[in-house]
């Protein structure tokens, strides 16, 4: 059972092994829930067993797993990875597999794969754990992540809280296609690609710094800076309608970057001062930008 964000609920029943074999379309309908049950093993598609047969040996009956989200599709702001995260938890709780929060970090990995979607751990990593962070990994195999919460004062999180706004582009996007040109562009070893990755890295850092200090500007420098280097890594991320909104709200933000790997989704900005996404809509509508 799925309820999207105009609160309609859709019934997804699957009474035979083929009504699983649409998990690897990610617009099929609950191609994520498929691809959950599939990574934690909960239905095997190639065993000679039934679904009912193979449910009821391992849970004794059915499953029902209803989920939902208030975010549009394309968002750019984690949401298949974060609910991928809660689907896997609750599913392996029901079933008595428990999951710490590294094995849900990395099982959201591999369900991102089987939905052929693409990704890595830095949105359920970002989404899941708590607290404001910076999570690293050793460029090794197998792969372990480090999440390091960042200590943030009073003052910084007021501040954050009143000058952090998010803004739709009026534009959905999906991950995959992006992240497919960042690959094959990675694998032909440009120059500008290796040294944006090397860059990319020691931006997390210095925002890392800059929030554990409370310095807004800085960190709203390494906001856009961030956003220059995703523009470098994925030719034809910014469509104009972000360019446009990048030019109009640049005077009143101190960073902006788009969300996830860029194309359109969610717009962070960083604003100079105490803001509302309102006043934010309002000035782009006043300059004639359409993000309806």
């Amino acid at each position: 059972r799925a309820q999207d964000t105009s609160y309609s609920v859709s019934d997804i029943r699957c009474t035979v092994l083929e009504d699983l074999e649409d998990f690897c379309q990610p617009s099929a309908p609950g191609a994520l829930i498929k691809a959950c049950l599939l990574c934690l093993d909960v239905v095997i598609l190639e065993s000679v067993s039934s679904l009912e047969d193979q449910l009821q040996a391992k849970l004794g009956g059915g499953l029902e797993v209803e989920s939902w989200s208030n975010l549009p599709t394309g968002s750019g702001l984690g949401t298949s990875s974060i609910l991928a995260g809660c689907v896997l938890a609750a599913i392996g709780h029901c079933i008595g597999r428990p999951l710490d929060e590294s094995s849900v970090v990395h099982a959201v990995l591999r369900v991102e794969q089987l939905l052929t979607t693409g990704g890595g751990w830095q949105d359920q990593a970002g989404g899941l754990l708590p607290g404001a962070k910076i999570t690293r990994s050793e460029a090794r195999l197998p792969l372990h992540i480090r999440p390091t919460v960042i200590p943030l004062s009073p003052p910084t999180v007021d501040a954050l809280q009143s000058q952090i706004v998010l803004v739709f582009t009026g534009r959905p996007r999906l991950a995959r296609y992006l992240l497919q040109s960042v690959v094959r562009r990675w694998y032909c070893r440009f120059p500008e690609i290796l040294d944006t990755a090397d860059a990319l890295v020691r931006n997390a850092e210095e925002a890392a710094a800059a929030l554990a200090n409370g310095d807004l500007q800085r960190l709203g420098d390494c906001l856009t800076a961030y956003w220059e280097q995703k523009r470098c890594m994925a030719s034809g991320c910014e469509p104009p309608i972000v360019r446009q909104m990048i030019q109009c709200i640049a005077p009143h933000a101190l960073g902006c970057s788009l969300c996830g790997a860029g194309g359109g989704g969610f717009m962070v900005l960083l604003m100079k001062e105490k803001c509302t996404p309102d006043w934010v809509a309002a000035h782009l509508a006043s300059k004639g930008v359409d993000t309806t």
